[in-house]
């Protein structure tokens, strides 16, 4: 009679032991997780930044393309994003301004046209798209910085 209690007891407690040797073990894997996701944001947001201008669009998809399970890490993924999108926009005006200057110059755009009367608003929205990527850098570094902690 003691002996089946006992064995059920140890059951109970072993089931115990095991449920908490599970959870143990997930807390450590999410953690894991959200060291390699963060890992793996940083080096994306790094890489980002050392691109040349060129590659910067392709660059700032890698960010995009960094997964996230962490509540941490997908605030501070979001926070880079909204600092590389406008830049890559600003970038990406700017090309477009250059393109039609060239245009400009050899007489392929005329001066007076609609095309060439809008790069004067391009290129400020482009200063604008600029300095709102650099200001929204800072969050996404801040963000980065308690990511390593």
């Amino acid at each position: 009679m003691i002996g089946p209690g006992l064995e059920i007891t140890g059951r109970r407690k072993g089931g115990k032991i095991f449920v908490l040797l599970v959870v143990a073990c997930t807390l450590g894997a999410c953690a894991g997780s959200a060291r390699r996701e963060s890992a793996a944001l940083a080096d994306a947001v790094d890489r980002y930044r050392r691109a040349e201008n060129g590659s910067k669009a392709s660059q700032g998809q890698s960010v995009l393309a960094v997964a996230c399970t962490n509540a941490e890490v997908c605030a501070a993924k979001q926070a880079c994003l909204a600092a590389v999108d406008p830049t890559t926009r600003a970038l990406a005006l700017k090309d477009e301004v250059a393109a039609r200057l060239v245009d400009l110059q050899a007489k392929r755009l005329a001066p007076d046209a609609p095309e060439a009367d809008a790069l004067p608003g391009k290129l400020d929205e482009a200063e604008r798209l600029l300095r709102e990527g650099r200001a929204k850098m800072a969050d996404c570094d801040a963000k980065l910085v308690l990511l390593a902690r």
